[in-house]
């Protein structure tokens, strides 16, 4: 067996032929000819080598750069994901930088038969490389890249194309790479000045009109790689507005396109005037740290307080400091903010007088989550200046301490105040945030919302973890699982309040789906980055280990999550943890528990003051006194608050305790079939039996029962185990399961797990 790859060299060509035609004479060639894999076949394709669904802007990244070859494609799936350029979580991979990111890394394996020909043809395979999309002047300007005649780079040319490593397309006169992944890698190759120098001969004839693209992108590409080498007024002018319209264009996807962060920087760096530069040097920090890039940022951050700090107004440079801060938590730099916490100095010129380093070192300690210290140090800090700056933020911060504490009168001042200093430009966009994103952890949903409308802000300003908590408590599980995994594959190293809540309620909607061994996985990413409010996770955990009736590994976890929580006096969160103490005290049969979780619910509702943990109260307290009042009021709020997960899991917590009726029972029926619920809906069935309630539609109840088979068999559960958690025997779980692999034509848990991976096993 022998492989052939096309295009032969015009040398060999002739030999190839006799030789072939002669085995073919005898009879000797069995001919086949190797086709690419298809879009679909290139998402099975990476399903198998990485074990996870490939995101869309992966699948067409890829295809783009390898036209489906599998060879090719292993190569850049194998070293993507060694560079970080592709991530997985929660069994699906995603593109860091979306579908528009360039090659960051050169394959030797694609750049070295190239390089292996002589000096000339190399050169010209590099300049290709670059200008390729300019279409039939490249011949022209691979001459003038490479310091050759005109006739003797199309000579060079034809040698490329003749070796297959170039086509040349006669209905458009255009050169390109057979394989494009080839281009890429060989440009990753380039050197910076040879790269900046190819983008300046491209830029160039586009200006002069001697050239042309089709893809609006390119110039913008080029004017960022060319820098100073080109006209920079002009390049400034052109990339600012490149960068205007794809934000425009692009503004439900700016998490994910990295470009206009990379023209935005590029124009900072050709602008001459210091104010202006200033200020898209901090909005291109901004950007970066909202993409989760805080390395980037921080560069930029470093930039202006080294060079542009005598630009800067007071309340500027305290937020500048503020964004330091926040930059190096999220890179997971604690070393360097543990520093600035003890004494308020960062390592480039920073606040100077007394107030403004308490302020810096109080924020440091916050972003440390040491929130007694930051309350006891900036409690001290008292209005000294005319404009009351210093102690507006030392109040700012001080309140999210205490927020987190139990004590909310700061932050509902800062709300109140919000809106019209956010109108006088006296608050800034980044303090509007933090406040929508405490609101949002503590499930004031309605509240946040309103602020957002307040400040004439939107969700899409919000980051990922926000915007997650909004797309979930407004009945879309699908979008807020996709926000949660963008968020988690992004470089931030670290696990604020607000990401803590996000990664509860995403483990949460996994366990209802019965993807057990996903929630652990994403619960033990979250954890290693140090959560703020770390009894989040473990209740999602608990919830995990009930499901699977392992009722003492959960109230071991929930003892340990309730010591952590009121050993470090933290209220914030505390509400949903002792619903799930009351959970496992039922599962248990333990009413002194569930007593003691009514009390310790009742003291958390009082703290807050907020809607969630008012509703909880009245729940435990229906199920502890059998009181049909609280349980109609707790019924009533969750129908007020129009969150449907919510609500269907009130519904369910007071049927459990007989406080329901047929009519709950459908209708929370009902509402978690929008969530894609399995497990609490197999529960649902149950108790619809056991109550003489008709379950709906009996053949999408046996597809649904085969699903949540098959997704337990896709989590690597045993007979046992699934067993255990559907409260039916081993034979019987076998049985079903010879059913199930009989009616989808698998024969095995490893087939029926990669279909249900790839997306091909629909039930």
């Amino acid at each position: 067996m022998g492989t052939v790859t096309l295009p032969l060299s015009r040398a060999s060509r002739a030999a190839f032929a006799t030789v072939l035609g002669r085995l073919r004479q005898h009879g000797l060639v069995h001919h086949v000819n190797l086709r690419p894999l298809s879009r679909r076949g290139l998402g099975d394709m990476i399903a198998a080598e990485i074990e996870a669904r490939a995101e869309p802007t992966l699948v067409s990244w890829l295809w783009r750069l390898t036209r489906g070859w599998p060879a090719a494609a292993r190569a850049v799936l194998r070293t993507a994901r060694d560079q970080g350029v592709v991530r997985v979580v929660d069994r699906h991979a995603y593109l860091v930088g979306g579908d528009t990111c360039t090659l960051p890394f050169a394959l030797e394996e694609l750049a070295l038969p190239v390089r292996d020909t002589d000096g000339p043809v190399w050169e010209v395979a590099k300049a290709v490389a670059v200008l390729g999309p300019l279409g039939e002047a490249v011949p022209r300007l691979t001459a003038e890249a490479v310091a050759v005649t005109g006739q003797e780079a199309r000579g060079l040319l034809t040698r490329l194309a003749e070796a297959g490593v170039l086509r040349y397309r006669r209905s458009d006169s255009v050169w390109e790479y057979q394989l494009p992944l080839a281009g890429a890698a060989v440009a990753a190759s380039l050197g910076p000045y040879e790269r900046r120098n190819l983008a300046r001969i491209a830029v160039s004839a586009l200006w002069q009109g001697t050239a042309h693209c089709a893809d609006p992108s390119y110039l913008p590409e080029q004017l960022a790689a060319a820098g100073n080498l080109v006209d920079p007024e002009r390049a400034r002018t052109e990339l600012m507005a490149a960068t205007l319209r794809l934000a425009h264009d692009n503004a439900d996807n700016a998490y994910d396109d990295h470009r206009g962060a990379r023209w935005l920087r590029a124009v900072a760096d050709l602008t001459s005037d210091p104010v202006e530069r200033l200020r898209l040097l901090l909005e291109h920090a901004k950007i970066c740290l909202a993409q989760g890039r805080p390395e980037e940022g921080l560069n930029s951050l470093r930039l202006v307080q080294r060079t542009h700090r005598d630009h800067l107004r007071p309340d500027q440079l305290l937020d500048v400091c503020f964004a330091h801060l926040a930059a190096l938590y999220r890179a997971g730099d604690n070393t360097t903010l543990e520093k600035i916490a003890a004494d308020g100095w960062l390592q480039h010129p920073g606040p100077e007088g007394p107030l403004e380093r308490a302020v810096t070192r109080g924020c440091a300690l916050l972003l440390l989550g040491r929130w007694h210290e930051v309350r006891d140090l900036l409690g001290a800090v008292r209005r000294r200046d005319g404009s009351g700056l210093v102690e507006w933020k030392a109040e700012f911060l001080t309140a999210t301490a205490e927020l987190w504490l139990g004590n909310t009168e700061g932050v509902e001042r800062s709300i109140t105040t919000l809106p019209a200093r956010h109108r006088a430009d006296e608050a800034t966009a980044a303090e509007v945030h933090c406040r929508v994103g405490e609101l949002l952890t503590l499930g004031e949903i309605r509240r946040a919302e309103q602020l957002l409308s307040d400040t004439g802000r939107n969700r899409r300003q919000l980051g990922l973890p926000s915007r997650m908590l909004i797309a979930l408590h407004r009945g879309r599980p699908r979008e807020a699982m996709d926000l949660a995994r963008r968020s988690a594959i992004t470089g931030v190293h670290t696990c604020d309040a607000v990401q803590s809540e996000m990664y509860h309620h995403a483990a949460v909607l996994l366990v209802y789906g019965g993807r057990f061994t996903r929630a652990g996985e994403l619960l033990a990413l979250a954890r290693a980055r140090q959560p703020m409010l770390p009894h989040l996770l473990t209740s999602a955990q608990a919830l995990c280990e009930l499901v699977c009736t392992e009722v003492d590994r959960a109230e071991n976890l929930l003892r340990t999550a309730v010591h952590r929580a009121e050993s470090d006096g933290v209220v914030a969160g505390t509400d949903l943890l002792w619903l799930r103490v009351a959970d496992a005290a039922m599962h248990a049969g333990r009413p002194e528990v569930l007593k003691e979780s009514l009390a310790n619910a009742t003291r958390v509702a009082h703290r807050l003051g907020t809607e969630r943990a008012e509703m909880i109260r009245l729940v435990l307290h229906a199920a502890v006194h059998t009181d049909h009042g609280a349980g109609r009021a707790a019924r009533q709020l969750a129908q007020q608050r129009q969150q449907p997960l919510e609500e269907s899991a009130v519904l369910y917590q007071l049927i459990r305790s007989g406080m329901g009726d047929p009519a709950m029972l459908r209708d929370t029926y009902a509402l978690l079939g929008e969530f894609d619920a399995l497990m609490p809906r197999f529960w649902l069935r149950l108790l619809m039996r056991a109550h003489g309630v008709a379950v709906p539609g009996r053949r999408a109840t046996a597809e649904e029962n085969e699903r949540l088979l098959a997704v337990l068999v896709s989590e690597g559960l045993t007979n046992k185990q699934i067993a255990r958690i559907l409260r039916a025997s081993e034979k019987s779980v076998e049985g079903r399961l010879s059913r199930l692999f009989s009616r989808t034509g698998h024969g095995s848990r490893v087939e029926l797990a990669m279909a249900m991976l790839a997306g091909r096993l629909h039930l």
